[in-house]
């Protein structure tokens, strides 16, 4: 049955790909900040507002982009906002001030914000239900391959041409990206002149949702106990992540004392093993699916993954060279990113026709944590003199997140 593949993984290679930009965009701010807290005349804590205007945005718009995508395609979504945030990354290095930074990061969240909930539906409508574990793991490890390039890379660039000019540079990667997507893409495989019979057989034998999701059932959503566990879970998810993509480097330079590049390469590991635990993550979750029933298949991967990402940033609190606090850091992350793409693919089948807005509420949790998160670090390293505290607030909200794993289950679908 599985022949004539080409058509279905090179959509699956778009969506790693852009998955990829849209984290190099995103966190190559974290490497410039120190010098634009600088050349701006911005306190630390200014900068804090500045990584949480990105993050109000994209919580805000998570749920209509999400619900954008399943009513009208995701061709008709996805091709606008990687054009937008692109602009919005070279229009970052003309900044002059705290407002108008402000104010990019905060359209610059907005237009990202309907990436990964598009990014799933898509996934979801070309690959059958037995697949969705593997699928979304590649999408988040090439998410996490660009937030781990992103720091060596911008410090490369920083260095040789400044941080505006890097901007620039980077930004123009995601407008390449739309020009190919929008000749390539179809949000139907039966439209795709490349998807021969056999493919569209294999893609539609486990209940593709079909093109366009019916009205949205929001007061069964909102009221549904599985969707708010997900959120609750998904909020304890970030909240030590986006301390990795804005405060890492700073944490690295200022407190151990690491130079622009040492930190830049340090920052990387993080992100560069939780890159593999997505995948190993995801198609562990599938394998185990298939031999412990879908429950526990995808439970059991979310509360053992929880529960060592809290043992991880309770020993990154304990090290004391920066080379082990790292370490520590990226065993942390990779634990807790072999969740990620269960809970995405827990949302879908939670979601089912309506994965879209599914998956942007739950979203919406992470951009809360974002919100959160760099904010509480800035506010604990001022008050206890080191960002070491964050690493014991990190153990708590993930040992929380474990205990939420327990109360989600993915065969319970929101009905319409």
């Amino acid at each position: 049955m599985r022949t004539d593949t080409n058509a279905r993984n090179l959509t699956l290679v778009f969506a790693v790909t852009v998955a990829f930009v849209t984290y190099l965009d995103r966190v190559c701010i974290s490497v410039a900040a120190p010098f634009m807290v600088e050349d701006l005349g911005l306190s630390s804590v200014r900068m804090g507002y500045v990584f949480s205007a990105f993050a109000l945005a994209y919580g805000l718009f998570e749920i209509p982009t999400g619900w954008i995508g399943d009513r009208f395609g995701q061709k008709r979504l996805m091709g606008p906002i990687v054009a937008a945030w692109s602009l919005l990354t070279i229009l970052t290095g003309a900044v002059r001030g705290f407002a108008t930074l402000a104010g990019i990061r905060f359209l610059f969240g907005a237009a990202q914000a309907g990436a990964f909930p598009t990014l799933t539906r898509a996934l979801a409508r070309w690959f059958p239900a037995s697949e969705r574990g593997r699928t979304t793991g590649l999408m988040w490890m090439g998410a996490r391959l660009g937030g781990s390039a992103a720091p060596p890379v911008a410090a490369l660039l920083i260095a040789l041409i400044g941080w505006r000019p890097t901007f620039a540079v980077l930004g123009t990667i995601g407008l390449f990206w739309c020009w190919l997507f929008w000749r390539w893409y179809t949000d139907d495989p039966a439209d795709h002149p490349e998807v021969g019979e056999s493919e569209l057989a294999y893609i539609r034998s486990e209940g593709i949702p079909p093109a366009e999701a019916p009205a949205i059932p929001w007061r069964r959503m909102l009221a549904d106990g599985n969707l708010w566990a997900l959120f609750g879970m998904y909020f304890c998810s970030a909240y030590g992540f986006y301390f990795f993509v804005t405060w890492l480097p700073t944490y690295l330079m200022d407190e151990h004392g690491l130079t622009l590049e040492r930190s830049g390469l340090y920052s990387a590991i993080p992100l560069l093993v939780g890159a593999a635990a997505c995948v190993a993550g995801g198609t562990f979750s599938d394998w185990l699916v298939g031999r412990a029933g879908l429950r526990w298949g995808r439970r059991a991967v979310g509360i053992g993954g929880f529960a060592l990402a809290a043992v991880g940033f309770a020993m990154a609190a304990v090290a004391g060279e920066p080379l082990a606090a790292v370490l520590w850091m990226a065993f942390a992350q990779g634990a807790q990113d072999l969740t990620l793409p269960v809970a995405w693919a827990v949302c879908v089948d939670v979601g089912h026709r309506y994965g879209g807005t599914a998956t942007g509420f739950m979203n919406t949790a992470s951009s809360a944590s974002a919100v959160i998160s760099p904010i509480s670090a800035a506010w604990l390293a001022s008050r206890f003199g080191s960002f070491e505290s964050m690493f014991w607030a990190a153990t708590v909200v993930y040992g929380i997140g474990a205990l939420l794993w327990f109360l989600i289950d993915p065969e319970r679908r929101v009905q319409g």
